[in-house]
């Protein structure tokens, strides 16, 4: 080869360089990077609560559709090599489950501490996406908005539901290229905002009646306004010394009839609470205390109390004007 025909070949290679470094360059410049996403975790509420008897624990489940995050389906094929991957630094339910912890124990709620004794708020992430209709790189011109759908209950730590399942929906919007994806944290917050921690603070103290909390059944946990009414029992014979004891006496099913239960002699006086199972204040009516007198050389003496009476007036008192079994012959 000769050396014209060499430099032509060399002046070939170094052309080809010179358009294709500069190509490369960019094409590297232009590259879009990823975008991760932080959902809030931490809240900023003020305390509103204290004292309350039960505790909290917090339980968040994500059936949403992962792959319905991003819903980019008016955008067209152009526009999609625009946009960045995204990615969540933490999940959507380990991100709700701090952020409620944090609003909880910032309320003044005692958060997570006993199994045993803890009501439990559940939450479901029912739908979760961003939704980008327009968007041009050049016009910096596009809308975004985000939704946010959860679900919320209560149960008591018997698991027994006290609040049903109630629906909280957040939304939010951006019109720049800068806020494109701030809906996720918008939507995110305001679905777990909605949520009323006033109900639920109202079920986590014992109510100072029975009356308060009709429907709520006694099942032994010490949950219950009726397991904290103190009932005076003032129980008198002539002459004293006499037995007594005492049984329950049911006509509903929730409550279950018991054996004689002794309790002292007369005279007898105490302050005791009721820890009958089944039992609630709509059903107390329905429920009668049999108080019974016994002693040796005189005739057995019954008397019976209505339990709703009984609770609502904290009192069961009876003198028994006991009979000698010669008497009666």
């Amino acid at each position: 080869m000769n050396k014209i025909s060499i430099f032509r070949t060399l002046f070939s290679i170094f052309a080809l360089l010179a358009i294709v470094v500069p190509c490369e360059a960019k094409k590297k410049n232009t590259t879009i990077k990823p975008v991760s996403i932080q959902l809030p975790t931490r809240s900023t509420v003020s305390q509103r609560y204290g004292n309350l008897d039960y505790g909290i624990r917090i339980q968040v489940r994500n059936d949403a559709q992962h792959d319905q995050y991003l819903n980019l389906s008016e955008l067209s094929s152009k526009e999609l090599g625009n946009l960045p991957n995204i990615s969540f630094e933490e999940s959507p339910e380990a991100c709700a489950e701090q952020y409620l912890d944090s609003y909880a124990t910032n309320l003044g709620l005692k958060v997570g501490t006993s199994s045993n004794s803890d009501f439990i708020l559940r939450v479901t992430i029912k739908d979760f996406r961003l939704r980008i209709r327009e968007y041009d790189v050049k016009k910096k011109n596009f809308s975004s908005s985000g939704a946010m759908v959860i679900s919320w209950e209560l149960v008591d730590p018997e698991y027994q539901q006290v609040i049903a399942s109630t629906t909280s929906m957040g939304r939010g919007s951006a019109n720049t290229l800068e806020s494109l994806y701030r809906p996720y944290s918008e939507s995110f917050k305001k679905a777990l905002d909605g949520i009323d921690w006033d109900r639920i603070a109202s079920q986590l103290k014992i109510a100072k009646t029975a009356r308060q909390e009709k429907n709520k059944e006694v099942t032994g946990a010490g949950n219950t306004a009726l397991e904290h009414t103190v009932i005076r029992w003032y129980i008198i014979s002539k002459p004293q010394g006499a037995d007594v004891s005492w049984r329950v006496v049911s006509s509903t099913p929730d409550v279950a009839n018991t054996n004689a239960n002794f309790v002292g002699t007369t005279p007898y006086e105490s302050t005791e609470a009721f820890d009958i199972k089944g039992l609630t204040y709509n059903n107390s009516g329905n429920v009668q205390i049999e108080v019974t007198c016994e002693r040796d050389g005189y005739l057995p003496q019954k008397k019976r109390f209505n339990l709703r009476q009984a609770i609502d007036q904290k009192e069961i008192s009876a003198k028994f004007n006991l009979v000698k079994e010669s008497e009666e012959e």
